[in-house]
């Protein structure tokens, strides 16, 4: 598996995009899991981290694969995820 990205620069509009009907600008993210920060200033940690993949669904945006409090539990639950870009048709 390749890299997991954290915080990547996704095109405008990613997590209101049609996942059924993917544009050529989100097709390098189909498969792809990545993590997302998000800060959370009232917890301990001070930020919580997201798991997300891109899946041709009837669904919009990415599936969210759950929110982790650190950003080691948020990899770890990518890498059992996996990377899937080379296959067309997810789920």
């Amino acid at each position: 598996m390749t890299s997991i990205p954290l915080n990547p620069d996704l095109p405008p509009g990613f997590f209101g995009c049609d996942a059924e009907h993917p544009d050529a600008e989100l097709q390098p993210w189909m498969g792809r899991v990545f993590v997302r920060e998000t800060p959370a200033p009232t917890l301990r940690t001070g930020s919580v981290f997201a798991v997300y993949r891109l899946e041709r669904r009837a669904t919009t945006g990415p599936t969210r694969y759950g929110v982790f409090m650190t950003r080691e539990e948020a990899l770890q639950r990518a890498r059992e995820i996996g990377d899937a870009r080379s296959i067309l048709e997810i789920f």
